[in-house]
């Protein structure tokens, strides 16, 4: 990065942080437990019973928003609660899958739709998601050849409509599909792809030819020029950025503002077996998460996570969208960094779209039921139509009750409603998502896999 782009950051991330700026950092820094202060003692733990496990390995994947498992281990929240925790550094989502499934990790930082595509795919496996780990924090980066063919940030543009005008005439004019990588197919990543290219008129199984890579090999492939575009967590957007490779077209959080991202996944044969242990992981990491959302510990996180065990990356390139200033980029000498102190969401941070007592951690069950809708309106599942008890299979899939019991043991304000209504505002194109109407939100999309299917009840 330039000393003018660099100056720049630095000043939007001490007007929004009132701790000293930790150092560079480097791939290969990890501070010690010694450098950093005490977390955990600041209250008592509660008292969950006899744990049934103690020793656990939990799964991550080498991205921002591992934090709290990262920082319930180093910081003592696990050991807190009794937890003896491993942190296994995953090769991919595909791995986390299989070693959640085959009980080689007791739980791990997952995908907010792969417990349901594991039930309801080809796995037909019963995982489980305990608590949301976190919202927002991904994006959409372009290679070159889009910004040399005139595309720019979604910032620049008068409406998200002009941006779309210009983008889908892009996509649409190349010869061939341009290719367009996400991260696994029940990611995030694949659903504000596909909604975000749909909104925008552009088919994302004709008009682009979508692939899955895995996180921390994204910016290596656009450098290699065997993609066009992806949408990846951090640190690998702002990697693309300083490293020259790519450029941010949009934040994902302005898809979806307080979209669901990442859970707390585990086995239901596993909760069954450990039922005062999950209790305990769980308020562990909602303390871990609590930590990571108190803005003057953010960048002691960044310091942490950023080590070769964990992310193993820069400190800057994680910095940025943990601190909230987050660098677009672009190939000319313009300065995009824009303030957008919610594009990592841990816990609580006050917005337009979260008011207490939402949180970033409670498991809505109309998550579950939108995950369902884009399951079906994209034909990843054997369901051509909404199924009539979604709301039990969502209820299995998506447990309320562990979280609320934690949270209620732990003295914290929790929703009245598992059933949340997300306004028209939050969503990029403007469309109101009823989860008490899902049959009808499916029937209004334009493009979706098999059109003009009509859904109903089955």
């Amino acid at each position: 990065m330039d000393r003018r782009k660099f100056l720049k950051y630095s000043s939007l991330a001490a007007a929004g942080f009132t701790i000293a700026a930790c150092g560079g950092g480097g791939e290969d820094t990890a501070p010690e437990a010694s450098e950093t202060s005490s977390a955990a003692g600041d209250s008592p733990a509660v008292d969950f019973g006899e744990l049934e496990k103690t020793d656990l390995t939990i799964g991550i994947i080498p991205l921002t928003d591992c934090a709290p498992l990262v920082i319930a281990k180093e910081k003592g929240f696990f050991e807190k609660y009794g937890l003896n925790v491993t942190i296994s550094k995953e090769a991919s989502w595909a791995t986390v899958r299989d070693g959640l499934i085959q009980g080689r990790l007791d739980a791990s930082h997952a995908l907010c739709g792969m417990p349901m595509l594991t039930q309801l795919g080809e796995e037909k496996a019963p995982m489980r998601s305990l608590m949301m780990l976190d919202r927002n924090g991904n994006a959409m980066t372009l290679s070159k050849a889009a910004w040399d063919a005139g595309i720019r940030p979604l910032p620049e543009y008068a409406s998200f409509d002009e941006f779309g005008k210009a983008y889908r005439e892009y996509i649409t004019g190349q010869p061939d599909p341009p290719t367009f990588a996400m991260v696994f197919p029940s990611s995030m990543h694949n659903y504000n792809t596909r909604y975000w290219m749909a909104a925008m008129g552009i088919d994302p199984d004709n008009d682009v030819k979508l692939i899955v890579i895995p996180p921390p090999q994204m910016v290596e492939n656009m450098k290699a020029g065997t993609m066009d575009g992806y949408c990846v967590g951090e640190p690998w957007n702002q990697r693309a950025v300083f490293d020259g490779a790519g450029f941010t077209c949009t934040v994902d959080r302005d898809v979806w503002n307080g979209h669901p991202e990442k859970v707390l996944g585990t086995m239901q044969g596993w909760i069954d077996a450990n039922p005062n242990t999950a209790k305990a992981m769980v308020a562990a990491v909602i303390e871990a998460c609590e930590y990571c959302d108190v803005m003057d510990n953010r960048l002691e996180v960044v310091e942490i996570i950023s080590g070769r065990p964990y992310v193993n990356a820069k400190v800057d390139y994680a910095k940025a969208s943990m601190t909230g200033t987050y660098d677009y980029g672009g190939f000319d000498e313009e300065d995009r960094v824009k303030e957008i102190p919610d594009f990592n969401l841990f816990n609580f941070i006050e917005t337009d779209y979260m008011k207490k007592p939402d949180n970033a951690n409670y498991p809505y069950a109309s998550h579950g039921v939108w995950l369902l809708t884009q399951m079906i309106r994209w034909n990843q599942i054997d369901m051509k139509e909404y199924p009539a008890d979604a709301d039990k299979l969502i209820a299995e899939i998506y447990p309320t009750g562990i979280y609320e019991e934690v949270a209620k043991a732990m003295g914290k304000d929790i929703p009245t409603e598992s059933m949340k209504k997300e306004p028209g505002s939050v969503f990029i194109d403007g469309r109101e998502f009823d989860p008490s109407d899902p049959v009808a939100y499916l029937n209004g999309f334009d493009i979706r896999a098999g059109r003009p299917q009509i859904f109903a009840f089955r």
